[in-house]
């Protein structure tokens, strides 16, 4: 049974914020469609395997219809996430961000007419919402951890993803680096005859990187150094943080070391290492 989201609220309460954060999750996001396609997405998302999930996100106007279909279709787990905001805040929002309303551009009407139309249709989904998030006095940075608990079912503000991205420097640096460090400190086992077509992850291979003092050195301030930052980075909300690694060729001692952090950290923050230059690892 595919996972399925529908998420709406009235215009302004953080319905376009969402949608990152499914983006991040690996969902499918369908933003704005009428509601009389409903049936239509429904059928091409239960024929999509590429996606963890899919989240439908429908005007506040007729994301009733949407819910109504979606929890018929017996090929979804639906679930309903309604986000509401005081009138204040909304209007506060607006003379903020001087963005037009949708509903004060397709039916001509003044923008409080348009917001208390908004807040009457989301009171009336109240009593079919699986969840509702009041956003009037969350940031941007809150409304993203409050999301992201309730599709992982779990308290916490760790919704940074780690990526430890090993690499050869012989192949150029990999775009997108938040941080990188260079662990050609540690002996090459590259000039060991018999390690030289092994690679990172190979017991023979770590066994020899870890009977160097250097190597364990480097590894504790590396350590040291993401032990601080990592928790800075869950405090700004950020969705992804890309540490690289580089050796020479990206096949022993930089596959070691991302794999390592990994590791290391793996028990407390959502985390993953590739290896760029030794995809066979990435399996």
């Amino acid at each position: 049974m595919k996972e399925l989201i529908i998420l709406s609220g009235p215009s302004g309460s953080g319905v376009s914020s969402s949608k990152f954060v499914f983006e991040e999750l690996g969902y499918y996001v369908i933003d704005s469609a009428p509601s009389n396609v409903t049936q239509a997405l429904l059928d091409e998302c239960a024929v999509n395997n590429d996606a963890k999930g899919f989240c439908l996100m429908p005007r506040i106007g007729g994301a009733a219809k949407v819910v109504e279909a979606a929890r018929k279709d017996k090929r979804f787990n639906t679930k309903f996430i309604l986000l509401t905001t005081e009138k204040d805040e909304l209007i506060k929002r607006y003379a903020l961000s001087r963005h037009a309303h949708p509903r004060s551009i397709m039916h001509n009407m003044p923008l409080e007419d348009a917001i208390n139309l908004d807040i009457k249709d989301a009171l009336d989904l109240v009593g079919i919402a699986d969840y509702e998030i009041d956003t009037t006095r969350l940031t941007t940075k809150e409304l993203r951890i409050n999301l992201f608990n309730k599709l992982q079912n779990k308290e916490s503000d760790n919704i940074t993803k780690i990526t430890f991205i090993s690499f050869g420097l012989k192949n150029g640096i990999p775009v997108g680096l938040d941080a990188m460090f260079d662990v050609r400190l540690i002996p090459n086992p590259y000039w060991i005859a018999r390690l030289a077509p092994l690679n990172g992850a190979d017991q023979e291979v770590i066994d020899y990187i870890m009977s160097f003092d250097i190597t364990k050195e480097l590894l504790s301030k590396i350590v040291d150094y993401l032990e601080y930052y990592i928790p800075e980075m869950q405090k700004l909300g950020r969705a992804s943080y890309t540490v690289g690694i580089a050796c020479s060729g990206g096949q022993h001692r930089s596959t070691f070391v991302a794999n390592y952090l990994r590791d290391y950290f793996k028990d407390r923050y959502n985390v993953e290492a590739y290896h760029r230059d030794s995809p066979e690892l990435n399996k």
